[in-house]
C-alpha cells in the first residue's frame, strides 16, 4: 500500500524545501493537473496547479502531491511551475488525466512543455482494459469514476461536495431571479399563476425558446438580472443558470485545494495500476502510438475554426421560426398541443385521433406506419401529422446540437475549438465535437436551406489564403478487402475495386498485392482481367454492385443514382457487423422479405467478405486478444463486434500515425507556415499560408497514401475552398490548388 502526503504551497520556503526533497528523491514518474476558470483551451487559463510523483523511501512505495493556488500567490506560482517542469524534462513520464487540456492551460500561462516523455492514464484505461464501451458494461474513462470502481470507492466524495456547491450558486442565482421576476405581471396561463422557479424552468425547457420570447412585461426584469450576474456568466445565460455554468474558483477554495492534491493522487495511482496489466496483454503499442500524438493534436486543436457568426445567428433565425411554423401544423393536424418527446401523448392522438395503435413512436415504427400509410391512402391526414412529428424532432435537435453549442463555444471567442479524445471510442478511433459536423444540411419541406454546419467554416482570411483538405478515400472498405485477403479467401470483386487483383499486364504478369512494385503501377498501365485477357480492368463501383443485388436494378434505371446512395448505405452498415434487426430499424417501411434481400445484397455483391466474418466469430473463441492492422490488441470482444472493429481500428491508426508523420515532416521543415487544422473522420485539414507552395499538400498526400504493408492502394483525396468547407472542390493536379 503506498502511503501519500498532500502538500498545499504557501510560501517560498516550502516550495524551496519540496524541490530540495524533490531532487533527492529523484523520481522516473510524476503527474500534473490544473484547476481552471473555464474550460476553453485558449481563454481559460489555471486558477491552481497540482503535481507529484512517486518514490521509494526505506523500502515504503510512497507519492507525494502539491498543490499551489495561482491567484493567491501568482509570482512564487510561476516560479513553481517553472521549477517544475525544468525537473519534469527528466523524468522517463509525466502523466496527465487528458492531459492535452493541461498543456493547453500551462501554455496560456506562458509554458509551452513540448517533452516527449509525456502520457495520459487515458491511454493505460482504454489499453489496460477490455474492449467495452462503459454503456456495456467497460471501464469508465473518467479519472473519478474509474478510481472509484477500481482505486477507491470514495474516489469521487470531494467532486460531488464540488458539485453541490456549484448547484447551489447556481440556485442561488435562480432565485434571485423568480424574486425579481414575481414582480412582474403573471405568466402564460400554461406556466401557472406567477413567475415560479417551475414556471421559469418549463418556460426554459424547450431550447428553441430564450429570454427573448419572453412577455415583453416581464423581459426588463430578466435583463436587470442577467446584468447582474458575474461578467463571465453574462454572456453565457441565454435562460437560467446551470450548476456547470459555476467556475471552479468561485468554489470553496479549502475543498478545492484538497479536490486539487486528491487528483494527482488519483492519476498516478490508476497509471501505476494499470502497468502491470498492459506488461502482461503486452499491449503497449496503442500507448506509443497515442503518447507520439499528443503534442501533434495539441497544435492542430489550438489553431480551430475561423466562422462566420452572422451565418449562424441568420440560420437560428430562420429555424426557429420554420420550427414555430411546424408546431402549429402538428397542433392543427392533431388538435393537441403536444411536445416532440410526449410519447404517451403522441401514442394516445395516434389512438384517438387517427384510430392508430402503436407499442412505441421510436422514430423507427413510427416511419414504417407513415409508410404503409401511404400505400393504403396517401391522403390519409396521419400522414402529414407523422410527417411533421418526424421533421421536428430532427429540426430540434439540429437547433440544440449544433446552432446553440456553437453559439455559446463562440461566446469567448470569434473562433469555434474542441479537443480530440485519442481513446473516445474502444477501436481508437477519435472523437470530439467536431466528429458531427455533417455533409449535408438542413431544409424545409420546399428545399429552402435551413443551415448547413460546414457552411459555417470558412478561411481566416488575410495571409491565411484557403483551407486544403485531404480525405481517404474508402479507407474502411479498402482495410475490408486487405482483411479478405489476410484470412485467406480473397474477395475479388471487393479487391477489384481498388486494384487490378486477379489481372495481368504486359509488364508485370499477374498483378501480386504483397509486391510493393506492383501496387506501385495499380493505375498508370492497363491491366487485363484474368479471366478475360481482352478486357481491361476498370475499378468496380461497390456501392452500385450493392444496389443491383438489394433492388434488381442497374445504372440503367431513372432512379439508379438515388437507390446508389442506399446501397452505400448498405455497404457501410455491413462493415459495422449490422445484421437483419439493424437492416430492419435502418428501412422500416421494407418488408422482411425486402429486407432479406437488402441483408443479402453485401455477400452477394462480395462474397468472400463472410470469410472474413466467420474469421472474427470464431477467433475470439481461441483467443482473448486479437491485434488490428498496427499490432494493438483488442481483448474480450465478440464476433459481431471485432468485425467492424479490426476494419475501423486499423483505419483509425492509420490515420494516427500519419498525423504524427506529417507532424514531424513540418518540424523537420520549420519554413512551412500553413496550420495543420482538424481531423474529422477520414479527412485532415490546414489552413494554407500563403508563403506556402502548392506542392507541400502533394507531399502531405504522399506521405497519407504510403503505407508499404498495406497491399491495396490507399487514396487520399484533396479538396481546396477559398470560401466555405460546405463549398470545397475536388483536387486532382497542381494547377487545381491556387
Amino acid at each position: 500500500m503506498r502511503r501519500w502526503t498532500q502538500e498545499i504551497i504557501e510560501t517560498t520556503e516550502e516550495a524551496s524545501l519540496i524541490f530540495i526533497e524533490m531532487d533527492l528523491h529523484h523520481p522516473t514518474v510524476a503527474a500534473i493537473d490544473t484547476e481552471t476558470n473555464g474550460l476553453h483551451i485558449i481563454k481559460s487559463t489555471p486558477f491552481v496547479f497540482q503535481f507529484g510523483y512517486l518514490y521509494t523511501d526505506n523500502l515504503i512505495d510512497r507519492g507525494v502531491a502539491f498543490s499551489i493556488d495561482l491567484e493567491a500567490h501568482p509570482g512564487l506560482g510561476m516560479k513553481v511551475i517553472r521549477s517544475f517542469l525544468s525537473r519534469a524534462k527528466k523524468m522517463d513520464k509525466v502523466v496527465g488525466h487528458n492531459i492535452k487540456f493541461d498543456l493547453h492551460m500551462l501554455k496560456n500561462l506562458g509554458f509551452d512543455y513540448r517533452e516527449n516523455n509525456l502520457t495520459d492514464t487515458m491511454f493505460y484505461i482504454r489499453y489496460g482494459s477490455d474492449n467495452v464501451q462503459e454503456d456495456n458494461g467497460g471501464p469508465p474513462m473518467g479519472l473519478k469514476e474509474y478510481a472509484a470502481r477500481f482505486i477507491d470507492r470514495g474516489a469521487g466524495e470531494l467532486n460531488k461536495l464540488l458539485g453541490l456547491e456549484q448547484t447551489n450558486i447556481a440556485k442561488s442565482m435562480n432565485a434571485r431571479l423568480k424574486t425579481i421576476m414575481q414582480k412582474c405581471p403573471p405568466p402564460p396561463a400554461r406556466l401557472g399563476k406567477s413567475w415560479s422557479i417551475g414556471a421559469l424552468e418549463e418556460f426554459f425547457k424547450d431550447k428553441v425558446m430564450d429570454w427573448t420570447d419572453l412577455p415583453a412585461s416581464a423581459k426588463p426584469a430578466y435583463i436587470a438580472w442577467k446584468e447582474s450576474l458575474p461578467e463571465y456568466l453574462q454572456s453565457r445565460v441565454v435562460a437560467m443558470v446551470e450548476s456547470e455554468d459555476i467556475r471552479y474558483n468561485d468554489l470553496d477554495r479549502k475543498t478545492l485545494l484538497r479536490y486539487a492534491g486528491m487528483d494527482i493522487q488519483l492519476t498516478l495511482e490508476v497509471y501505476e495500476s494499470l502497468i502491470p496489466i498492459i506488461d502482461v496483454r503486452k499491449n503497449w503499442k496503442g500507448i506509443e502510438i497515442e503518447n507520439s500524438l499528443i503534442i501533434p493534436l495539441l497544435d492542430m486543436e489550438r489553431v480551430g475554426f475561423d466562422v462566420d457568426a452572422e451565418y449562424l445567428e441568420t440560420s437560428r433565425l430562420r429555424m426557429k421560426e420554420y420550427i414555430l411554423d411546424r408546431r402549429n401544423v402538428l397542433q392543427m393536424t392533431s388538435g393537441v398541443d403536444m411536445k416532440i418527446g410526449q410519447h404517451a401523448v403522441i401514442a394516445k392522438t395516434l389512438s384517438e385521433k387517427f384510430g392508430i395503435n402503436v407499442m412505441t413512436t421510436q422514430k423507427q415504427e413510427l416511419a414504417r406506419i407513415a409508410s404503409n400509410l401511404r400505400s393504403a391512402d396517401p391522403t390519409n391526414p396521419a400522414i402529414l401529422f407523422l410527417d411533421t412529428l418526424k421533421e421536428l424532432r430532427t429540426l430540434e435537435k439540429w437547433y440544440s446540437a449544433y446552432i446553440l453549442r456553437f453559439q455559446r463555444d463562440l461566446a469567448l471567442d470569434t473562433r469555434l475549438y474542441t479537443t480530440i479524445n485519442q481513446v473516445g471510442a474502444v477501436s481508437g478511433r477519435v472523437t470530439s465535437a467536431f466528429q458531427q459536423f455533417p455533409r449535408e444540411g438542413v431544409n424545409t419541406k420546399d428545399g429552402r436551406e435551413l443551415f448547413t454546419p460546414r457552411r459555417l467554416v470558412r478561411p481566416t482570411g488575410g495571409k491565411w489564403k484557403g483551407i486544403v483538405y485531404l480525405d481517404y478515400s474508402q479507407i474502411e472498405l479498402r482495410i475490408q478487402a486487405v482483411y479478405t485477403i489476410l484470412v485467406g479467401d480473397p474477395e475479388k470483386n471487393l479487391c477489384r475495386a481498388y486494384m487490378p487483383f486477379g489481372c495481368v499486364s504486359d509488364t508485370f504478369g499477374r498483378f501480386d498485392p504483397k509486391n510493393p512494385v506492383h501496387l506501385a503501377h495499380w493505375h498508370d498501365m492497363p491491366w487485363y482481367l484474368e479471366e478475360s485477357t481482352m478486357e481491361i480492368w476498370k475499378p468496380i463501383d461497390v456501392h452500385a454492385a450493392t444496389t443491383k443485388y438489394a433492388f434488381g436494378i442497374d445504372e440503367t434505371h431513372p432512379e439508379f443514382k438515388k437507390y446508389r446512395s442506399i446501397g452505400k448505405t448498405i455497404n457501410f452498415a455491413k462493415n459495422y457487423g449490422a445484421g437483419f434487426g439493424q437492416m430492419k430499424n435502418m428501412f422500416p417501411d421494407k418488408t422482411n422479405e425486402e429486407i432479406n434481400r437488402i441483408n443479402d445484397a453485401y455477400y452477394m455483391a462480395f462474397p468472400g467478405v463472410k470469410s472474413y466474418h466467420e474469421y472474427c466469430y470464431s477467433i475470439v473463441n481461441s483467443t482473448p486478444a486479437i491485434p488490428n492492422l498496427f499490432g494493438v490488441k483488442y481483448f474480450n470482444v465478440s464476433g459481431h463486434n471485432l468485425i467492424n472493429m479490426l476494419i475501423q481500428g486499423s483505419g483509425a491508426f492509420l490515420m494516427k500515425t500519419k498525423i504524427r508523420e506529417i507532424w514531424e515532416f513540418c518540424t523537420r521543415n520549420p519554413i512551412i507556415k500553413s496550420r495543420f487544422q482538424m481531423n474529422i473522420h477520414d479527412e485532415l485539414s490546414w489552413e494554407w499560408h500563403e508563403d506556402d507552395p502548392p506542392e507541400i499538400f502533394f507531399e502531405f498526400k504522399r506521405i497519407m497514401e504510403d503505407w508499404p504493408d498495406a497491399m491495396i492502394p490507399i487514396v487520399a483525396e484533396m479538396a481546396y475552398t477559398k470560401t466555405t468547407w460546405a463549398e470545397k472542390k475536388d483536387v486532382h493536379a497542381r494547377e487545381e490548388l491556387q
